[in-house]
């Protein structure tokens, strides 16, 4: 996180300054030297090896003069520009460019070697080149000895296209530093490997040192033994308190040997030291529990301590960590151990954590990994899924978040994930996103629109926590089913009709007719209609519900829909409703497959309608970005820089140069005049041919539900003339001023054309999202009835479709009661060129084309709105960081 310093000296670029994650998952502190940076770079210079200076000046060079310091540590951060490495007030790694001829600069390396094999020397060629771009640098050059293997690897392994060549026995590369897709790709793999060990060495540690107040000390303690930790635990109780059990320490610092883990419960005036302590340690991680006097407020402070000594943080306000794997067996929480199985849970406050563990350890549902951060830790969602989305043991995921600190990277994360593993959110569009940019008057989308882009990203969206589990339950336990057709197996007519109307409204389809058994039926006749069920073609899961009113003993219905269960290539899913408790524990972990168990038929049959829509979202096609060839981005950009010059803090842009943009990306709007006075109105219409439309396009008079405003198929002055006299007198009505003319309520003169659907289309920059493109039926559908489709770009060919398919109107599109429908194809054009113009703009910050008449000729957008912002030409920096 960037640092302000009042001794930072003029053009310090703070914003370049980053946390990040090494390649073995350790913490370090990216940011510009400085100055006063002259003893560090010297102290460093000293740790390295005779070697590594000659490999970095081709000759010996055993210590840096002071001429040579202030000339490495002086720079202008725009020709000359060095980035530093450190931990716990350490350099361990420099890397520097110097601007040549050709936009084009020189750049070279040297990192301490206890830190070589770490991915230093990729982490500052990435970041050196953002900032080159910056500065308008294109390319990098590098001379390198030919013995300097590793350092050549750096360069080929950063996805640039090289070119390489000897000159005087040097290895001379050069190469573009211009993102492309290898390069891109390059650096998320990266990042992914590194976030992803981080997250490892937290959830597999050897050796825990549980520090706090005795009773709360206690209380871990016997967590991790009763949970059969592999590890070593130690205890410090700062209370004075008697900790049994295990072995105790005064302090952190008297504790022999290294640790890998620090679970505290501290007051805040001690943390500072426990950090100190724990790096000192060489603890890859500390955990601060609730219930200490450390509040969210305290949270920038622990993370920014604990980055700075290069160790992961959790807390304040978590529950803790839990690692069911056999070979770890880590629970650092208050609560017990969980059943071991394949369900990975996150979330953040210590209070959703025990809600979200509670019924997991209830339902004996298997999970492989919980980890409880707090809400605003250092350690996020992302960092977890980086994890889950490797690791063996986690098969499904879910996630309850209290807030999105950076969701753009998120919802890239989990897009990835999920095509790999069921990712299962409850109610994203309730957290709360932050962002550290200013916002310039960009909104947030609203929670429709977030669920609507979680959705499109693969993920299961729930809105009750309760129902995660179920989801859980039938993604973990069972295969996912091949399509939507589910067989109803039940004991009950009144049920099966009930059961039969909740299953098609959920999005299933009914395979068949229920097949209800007699009240008394004995068990293996259910189970022998759930086994030809499941053999038939036209099945692709199959749910039954059983009835027991007077005591019926379950045991054996269930216990011969588990012996199916576990072999089926199809799900299978019960729900009992009797009495009865399955309350006995399941012996061994929750592995392979299983029966899921409802409590109520409903509830099985929306578990599986959720994911089932993940299965066909998992194997459709997912389309592809169609290539539009008759665009002209950087006339899209010379309008919206005129824009921004002429008034540099953003908003609404003319009428023509709305027109200018909208046309370098082939949106055409249809001509239009504004008119104040009936004589500019005659001559507008007389300049169209006639047949023309007259509108107010005012805020406070156009988009009445009457229609007031507008008047059509005027074809010559005398109907031009009641028109505006009607005009006038709404306007009248409405307290707008009318003399001499109606300027206030910006009427508008627009030749007429065919009749259609009104098509509402937008696009606008969320502040944390960035652009979400919006559609609906223009007026009240889209404005009171919220029946609008979100997505966000780039539009594949299938989000297109998509989006038009998932509006409740969409009948009206395709030919309601005999209409001839519209052309579908032209509004999913209009989208893709709506979703490219916000991509590659992100100075638009509202962009309304209302009304868009669509009818089965094409389509025609009749009026724009369009306003920019200040904003940089690229949302997300290309280089890691936390």
């Amino acid at each position: 996180m960037p640092q302000t310093s009042p001794d930072n000296p003029p053009g310090y670029p703070a914003g370049w300054e980053a946390d990040v994650v090494l390649s073995d998952g350790g913490l370090a502190r990216l940011r510009p030297i400085r100055p006063d940076d002259a003893q560090l770079l010297v102290d460093f210079y000293s740790r390295v090896s005779d070697e590594s200076k000659y490999l970095r000046f081709f000759a010996p060079y055993p210590r840096l003069s002071a001429r040579d310091v202030e000339h490495f540590t002086t720079v202008d951060y725009v020709d000359r520009v060095a980035l530093i490495l450190t931990v716990a007030d350490k350099m361990i790694g420099v890397g520097r460019y110097e601007r040549l001829e050709d936009d084009r600069a020189e750049v070279a390396f040297l990192v301490e070697d206890a830190h070589q094999g770490r991915g230093v020397g990729q982490l500052l060629l990435e970041h050196l080149a953002e900032a080159a771009r910056e500065r308008g640098i294109t390319g990098f050059v590098a001379e390198v000895l030919p013995e300097n293997n590793r350092m050549a690897q750096v360069f080929a392994d950063a996805g640039y296209k090289l070119s390489r060549q000897y000159e005087d026995g040097l290895l001379v590369v050069e190469f573009p530093i211009l993102p492309s897709d290898t390069s891109v790709g390059v650096m998320e793999r990266r990042e992914h490997r590194a976030e992803g060990a981080s997250m490892r060495r937290m959830l597999t540690p050897e050796r825990v040192v549980v520090l706090g107040d005795g009773t709360r000390v206690q209380a871990i303690v016997t967590s991790m033994l009763s949970g059969g930790f592999r590890g070593e635990v130690i205890a410090i109780s700062t209370d004075g308190r008697a900790v049994s059990g295990v072995p105790t320490s005064r302090s952190l610092a008297t504790v022999d040997g290294r640790i890998d883990l620090v679970v505290a419960s501290i007051p805040r005036d001690d943390l500072g030291g426990v950090v100190i302590d724990a790096a000192h340690k060489g603890a890859h991680a500390i955990v601060v529990l609730t219930g200490a006097d450390i509040g969210i407020s305290d949270s920038p402070r622990v993370v920014s301590l604990a980055r700075s000594y290069g160790i992961r943080a959790l807390g304040p306000d978590a529950l803790g960590l839990i690692n069911t794997s056999p070979d770890v067996a880590l629970n650092a929480s208050p609560g017990p151990m969980p059943r071991a199985g394949g369900v990975g849970l996150f979330c953040q406050s210590a209070a959703v954590g025990v809600a979200l563990l509670t019924p997991a350890l209830r339902q004996q549902i298997g999970i492989s990994s919980f980890i409880s951060t707090g809400e605003y830790a250092d350690v996020t969602a992302n960092d977890v899924m980086q994890y889950w989305e490797d690791d063996d043991q986690t098969r499904v995921c879910l996630l309850s978040l209290d807030s999105l600190g950076n969701p753009r990277k998120f919802t890239r994360i989990v897009r990835r994930l999920a095509r790999r593993k069921p990712v299962v959110v409850f109610s994203p569009g309730q957290t709360r996103r932050t962002t550290s940019a200013d916002d310039h008057g960009r909104s947030k989308a609203p929670k429709e629109a977030v669920d609507a882009l979680f959705r499109q990203s693969g993920v299961i969206v729930t809105n009750r926590r309760d129902a995660m589990f179920g989801i859980a339950q039938v993604a973990a336990r069972q295969p996912l089913p091949a399509g939507p057709r589910t067989t109803l197996i039940t004991n009950s007519e009144t049920l099966a009709h009930q059961l039969a109307q909740t299953l098609v409204s959920a999005g299933l389809i009914l395979a068949g007719e229920p097949q209800v058994l007699a009240p008394a039926q004995p068990p293996e006749q259910l189970a022998g209609l759930a086994a030809r069920a499941l053999k038939d073609d036209s099945c692709d899961a199959v749910i039954c519900a059983v009835v027991g009113v007077f005591g019926s003993d379950p045991q054996e219905a269930k216990w011969r829909l588990e012996e199916l269960a576990t072999t089926s290539g199809k799900p299978l899913l019960a729900a009992f409703l009797d009495f009865e408790d399955f309350d006995e524990p399941e012996e061994g972990p929750d592995e392979g497959q299983s029966l899921p168990i409802f409590e109520g038929g409903s509830e099985a049959i929306h578990a599986l309608a959720a994911v089932a829509a993940y299965a066909h979202w998992r194997s459709r096609d997912p389309g592809a970005v169609p290539l539009l060839d008759d665009i002209d981005p950087a006339a899209a950009h010379r309008v919206i820089n005129h824009a921004l010059a002429r008034n540099p803090h953003g908003g609404r842009v003319s009428d023509d140069e709305a027109a200018e943009l909208l046309a370098a990306y082939g949106i055409d709007l249809v001509r239009q005049r504004r008119v104040d006075t009936l004589d500019a109105a005659l001559d507008a219409a007389e300049s169209y041919g006639w047949n023309v439309v007259l509108k107010a396009t005012a805020e406070r008079v156009r988009g009445r539900p009457d229609l007031a405003s507008v008047f059509r198929s005027l074809d010559g002055p005398g109907a031009m003339k009641r028109a505006w006299r009607d005009l006038t007198v709404l306007c009248r009505e409405l307290g707008l001023e009318t003399d001499p003319g109606l300027a206030a309520a910006a009427p508008v003169v627009q030749p007429m054309v065919a009749a259609g659907v009104p098509l509402r289309v937008a696009s606008h920059e969320d502040v944390a999202f960035g652009p979400i493109v919006e559609l609906g039926l223009a007026g009240i559908a889209s404005d009171l009835l919220g029946d609008q489709a979100f997505r966000v770009p780039p539009l594949t060919t299938v989000d297109a479709a998509a989006m038009v398919r998932d509006l409740r109107a969409a009948p009206t599109l395709f030919g309601l009661h005999g209409a001839p429908g519209v052309d579908v194809g032209r509004v999913e054009d209009l989208l893709h060129r709506v979703s490219q113009l916000a991509d590659e703009l992100p100075q638009l910050s509202w962009l309304l084309l209302t009304p868009c008449i669509a009818n089965r000729n094409g389509l025609s957008v009749l009026g724009a709105r369009v306003e920019v912002a200040p904003a940089h030409d690229q949302r997300d920096p290309l280089a890691r960081g936390l």
